[in-house]
């Protein structure tokens, strides 16, 4: 039942995202502020693995649900944890954004193009072809284990709690990034995130290899120096940016060319043409058919065992 949850989960994402509702995350922003409001929460929330304590409440009732679901059948458990599934993914449509910008690049629209961008970057987008581009390119390569991978990953370790918990760590360290809280809470909050994301990012690297360049990929990671001080959320961000746009041979080779002193200052390499976003969508996707047919593949394996 997991694998076709995963399944259906991604066909709506992907063929019928125009039926499914949009993903509103606002009870959970209300849920962070007010726990970062209550002393007694603030101050768990300063310490080390306050920021999982906090989030239980929601996974327990999750949790709950799942147990629930699981004992009226096969089927209630299949709903559920496809729900559950569609509601943890995004929460914006990949695809969808990054052609988006493609199609304004092309028309020549500047001004959609630059907001398609900056909607999808993670830092501050180049305004000039081909650095915006390049940076978008980076930014589909980096944002496939968040959106994607990364809630397929711990749905299939745990099940809907799993995926939930990953994203609703996603969401708290994002929403405690833009308050005014103490620094304890948005450090370990980030702690959280990147060990979240560590098997994720590592698992994606992975199909970036087998389905681009895996010589390049394998240098590249090889290669991979991570300097602590750029914070734990870099560490997974920098990894995949590097070996995604490995698997496309479209990314020079020194560390400080790819990001120098600000990781949307990308200079303007001659090869990277506009087609580099093109490339990093369709490397995701059979990245993602690639680990789907994997899952496919050991469900089959267990079931005829």
């Amino acid at each position: 039942m997991t694998f076709l949850s995963v399944l259906i989960a991604l066909l709506i994402e992907r063929v019928f995202n125009q039926y499914r509702p949009a993903r509103r995350h606002g009870w959970f922003s209300t849920y962070c502020g007010g726990m970062s409001r209550v002393g007694a929460v603030q101050w768990l929330m300063t310490r080390p693995w306050g920021a999982a304590l906090a989030l239980l409440p929601p996974l327990l009732l999750i949790g709950w649900l799942q147990w629930l679901a699981a004992s009226l059948g096969s089927l209630a458990g299949l709903v559920f944890g496809t729900l559950v599934l569609v509601y943890c993914l995004g929460p914006r449509e990949l695809g969808e954004e990054a052609e988006g910008f493609i199609d304004a690049r092309d028309r020549g629209d500047r001004h959609r193009a630059q907001a398609a961008a900056q909607d999808l970057c993670l830092v501050e987008a180049p305004d000039t072809e081909p650095r915006r581009s390049f940076a978008v390119a980076r930014a589909v390569v980096v944002l496939a284990n968040r959106r994607l991978i990364g809630p397929l990953f711990w749905f299939l370790l745990f099940g809907p709690v799993g995926a939930a918990a990953y994203r609703a760590i996603h969401l708290m360290a994002e929403h405690l990034q833009a308050m005014d809280c103490p620094h304890e809470m948005k450090r370990y909050s980030d702690e959280l995130r990147h060990i979240a994301d560590w098997a994720p990012a590592r698992i994606t690297a992975t199909g970036y290899a087998v389905a681009g360049n895996f010589d390049a990929v394998a240098h590249s990671w090889r290669t991979f120096d991570y300097v602590p001080s750029d914070g734990p959320l870099a560490e997974a961000e920098h990894l995949l940016a590097q070996t995604g746009l490995a698997a496309l041979d479209t990314f020079p080779h020194e560390a400080h060319d790819l990001y120098g002193d600000d990781p949307g200052d990308v200079p303007p390499y001659p090869a990277l043409t506009p087609p580099v976003v093109e490339d990093a969508l369709a490397l995701v996707w059979r990245t993602l058919t690639l680990w789907v047919g994997v899952i496919g593949g050991g469900t089959l394996i267990a079931w005829i065992a």
